[in-house]
């Protein structure tokens, strides 16, 4: 007896460190908690998706902690990480990652979470367009190299599909658009994600696809996700009631993973086909696709003209070190993003800093009750066309005004959108810049005066887009 007891002990030693060697990862120094938790940029529009402006609460992503190359062997594999809205992702229980006690690692996440996974590949079915949110694939793997001590990684999502926006109008003889109903003819509908590569693989599977069609006042917006491919010639039928205007896409129409392309389209009885323009967009890479008017039952249509490609021309996010440089002056500050320009504090006998907190990446800190600003200079713009100025701006409180922080480019204050109260404290609100931006060499200015700042705010996300 005395024997078999021994024996089942020693078993039951062995099962219990077979089974703590597969989370060695998890193991904690005391005092030195390593939860992993994340916060987000969504790349070309920070906290921007198909689905709006800012992602939605309890949004899912899926999240891998490794070391090396490849995933079969990952440290945490597809744990379900969530977010309140703000784009901070959180996870609980078994989902939670842990840095390792030892060594660096990387991570690479996936957007939207799925249980269900082929190995470490996200299958992808765009058929049903009715939740464009469902089927914006997106994936971040820019966090590397980061231990324990590295605080909470700042995941970079890019959009991994093609996106095409069609804004209808009604021509000559077309009275209303009501019930308009829009369908991409004999498309690929089926694909994958590699998560251990970022490869989006080939699409199969072609069928007819239904795109999402909503009202915009008396013209009708239509959106399509697809997977990206070549399109040309590819047939698209606009249907109201019994009548269908049918469109080719031009020849050489090939859709790129994380740009979207837009059109716009017009539908009349016995009309010629034009190219008017283009619109674009800033939340993804945008293409000028073009403007053409339709004729009824006719899908015979003239390329459109190029009108330029919207650019980056400048962008600021403050940079991402791995050491801890939580509060430092301009002039001392070697991590920004862009290298080109010239930055500077905009008043002598006060100043800004460069810092980050435990759940905000590097940013701008405009302190309460201080006068105080940053000044950029030499945003090289020349050359550009409609430029659009935006930022992301938070403060350290609830319901802060936004317009404490004003915005000049070369010395000339700008008007701005939304108006209004920011949210909750640290909650970050995209800020678009409403006047006529000027092209050639530019100096943009932030400040916020002693006498409005009662809260402090947080600058961040500072980009520049023009048309060349």
């Amino acid at each position: 007896m005395k024997t078999n007891q021994l024996l089942g002990a020693a078993l039951a030693f062995i099962a219990l460190v077979s089974s703590c060697k597969k989370d060695d990862y998890r193991k904690l120094e005391k005092g030195n908690p390593s939860e992993v938790q994340f916060t987000s940029k969504i790349v070309g529009n920070q906290l921007t998706k198909a689905s709006g402006t800012s992602w939605d609460a309890n949004d899912e992503i899926g999240v891998y902690m490794k070391q090396g190359v490849g995933l079969n062997n990952a440290l945490a594999s597809n744990k379900k990480y969530v977010t309140q809205g703000n784009g901070n992702f959180t996870a609980s229980g078994s989902d939670l990652i842990n840095y390792p006690e030892t060594g660096a690692v990387d991570f690479i996440a996936y957007y939207p979470y799925s249980a269900s996974l082929e190995g470490t590949s996200l299958g992808i079915n765009v058929s049903n367009q009715s939740s464009q949110a469902a089927i914006d694939v997106m994936y971040s793997d820019n966090a590397k190299n980061l231990d324990k001590n590295s605080g909470s990684p700042k995941l970079e999502f890019v959009h991994k599909l093609s996106k095409i926006e069609l804004l209808v109008k009604a021509g000559t003889g077309v009275s209303s658009l009501s019930g308009l109903a829009v369908s991409y003819q004999a498309i690929p509908t089926v694909s994958s994600l590699d998560l251990g590569t970022g490869a989006i693989s080939a699409g199969t599977s072609p069928a007819n696809v239904s795109a999402k069609v909503a009202a915009q006042n008396t013209d009708q917006l239509v959106e399509a996700i697809l997977i990206p491919g070549e399109y040309g010639a590819k047939e698209v039928i606009f249907s109201i009631g019994a009548d269908t205007y049918k469109w080719a896409l031009p020849g050489d129409s090939k859709y790129e993973s994380g740009k979207k392309y837009s059109y716009n389209i017009t539908l009349q009885v016995g009309g010629a086909v034009k190219v008017e323009g283009t619109a674009t967009i800033t939340d993804w890479t945008s293409v000028a696709g073009g403007s053409y008017t339709i004729e009824k039952d006719k899908g015979t249509v003239t390329p459109p003209v190029t009108e330029g490609k919207e650019e980056t021309v400048y962008e600021e996010t403050f940079g991402d070190p791995t050491e801890d440089v939580s509060r430092v002056r301009i002039a001392d500050y070697k991590y920004f993003l862009n290298k080109t320009v010239q930055y500077s504090d905009l008043y002598t006998d006060s100043y800004v800093d460069i810092r980050k907190t435990s759940t905000i990446g590097m940013h701008v800190w405009m302190p309460a009750n201080r006068t105080t600003g940053i000044k950029i200079e030499n945003v090289n713009a020349t050359g550009y066309s409609n430029l659009k100025l935006s930022y992301s701006l938070a403060a350290n409180g609830s319901e802060q005004p936004i317009g404490v922080v004003k915005v000049k480019v070369n010395g000339q204050e700008m008007t701005t959108t939304p108006n209004g109260n920011l949210g909750a404290q640290h909650e970050f609100t995209t800020i678009q810049v409403n006047s006529a931006v000027p092209t050639g060499n530019l100096t943009i200015e932030f400040s916020a005066d002693a006498s409005v700042n009662k809260a402090g705010y947080r600058l961040d996300n500072i980009k520049l887009l023009g048309t060349k």
